[in-house]
């Protein structure tokens, strides 16, 4: 405020109520009577991509990401977004889809420890407890496991998540053995290293369900036949470059084919990505070209990061569309 002799007039904050930066922006703003604006971590994402296009009207919002607070209480992370910067009641969005929820079991040991997620993703598809694929998951650790299974089971401690990150974490501790990571997305980052050289591939299959638009039910992208279809493969013998492929491939298709849907439902067609999950260059490009494929306009970040080095930018344009829309509140 010194440097650039600024006097704010309105304090934005990530709607996290246990983030530190909201806790100071409320406390801040409080103390000096100034209106709040909380945003959204996946809506701030995809605002972040459209204010940086300049795109007028409605898009579609594809936030791919590992980890954010959702308006339902829950880990969001793979979500498709209907968001509005301008025009008639600005700076908000609509949830269209999203992956389905999967339990993280531990919460934050569920991110340092992939084999966790696995293991949720696997109870969630429909794997019972004493199913061969479980057993050889959870091989070594079985102790550990029937804790995490009763957890799960009551709900101790374990948030349910639909992030996309969690989702790449389940898939390397299933093809790589990956049971723990030394860094924020190392097992995504692995799973794209050996796959960038593989040929294109058909994907596993991302099955849409539910979903009334007209009631505002988001649809759910479903992974059961996903994870059937990869451990086949993977017991097959199938190498693990082209298992990443197709991990990938599915993906991609799985969140088109929900895209197609919402410019179905809304007739909007130009398509806002953004979040962690885009400096997977493989899935962006493949994102890229199959929406392309599909007729819409597709924007990604090019000056500002699809991480969370560019959430301000977007939390900012939200604020600001709101603003002009007069709805601080």
């Amino acid at each position: 405020m010194k440097t650039f002799e600024i006097d704010p007039e309105v304090v934005v904050h990530d709607l996290h109520p246990g983030y530190l930066s909201t806790e100071w922006a409320k406390k801040w703003a409080g103390e000096r009577h100034l209106p709040l604006v909380g945003v959204q971590h996946h809506h701030a994402h995809v605002a972040g991509c459209m204010a940086e296009h300049g795109l007028t009207g409605d898009a579609i919002g594809l936030a791919l990401d590992g980890t954010g607070y959702g308006t339902d209480g829950k880990i969001w992370g793979g979500e498709v977004l209907i968001v509005r910067l301008d025009g008639a009641d600005p700076g908000k969005f609509e949830r269209f889809a999203h992956l389905d929820y999967v339990p993280m079991a531990g919460g934050d040991a569920a991110v340092k420890e992939p084999w966790r997620m696995a293991l949720g993703a696997l109870v969630t598809a429909g794997f019972g407890a004493d199913s061969a694929e479980v057993a050889a998951l959870i091989s070594g650790k079985e102790r550990e496991a029937k804790v995490l299974l009763r957890m799960m089971e009551r709900g101790l401690n374990t948030p349910m998540t639909s992030s996309l990150g969690r989702l790449f974490d389940a898939a390397v501790a299933l093809v790589l053995g990956r049971r723990t990571v030394d860094y924020e997305a190392q097992a995504a980052i692995e799973l794209e290293g050996i796959s960038l050289f593989a040929e294109e591939t058909s994907g596993y299959a991302l099955e849409l369900e539910g979903g009334d638009w007209a009631r505002r039910e988001p649809i759910r992208l479903t992974t059961r036949a996903m994870w059937r279809e990869l451990l086949k493969d993977l017991w097959a013998g199938v190498g693990k470059a082209q298992i990443g492929a197709r991990f990938h491939a599915g993906v991609a298709e799985g969140f088109v084919k929900a895209a197609v849907a919402a410019r179905k439902a809304t007739g909007v067609g130009q398509v806002a990505m953004s979040g962690g999950c885009l400096h997977n260059r493989r899935l962006a490009e493949l994102l890229r070209a199959k929406l392309e494929a599909e007729g819409f306009r597709v924007y990604l970040p090019r000056k500002v990061s699809p991480g969370d080095g560019g959430l301000s930018y977007g939390q900012v344009a939200v604020a600001a569309a709101r603003l002009a829309g007069n709805s601080v509140r």
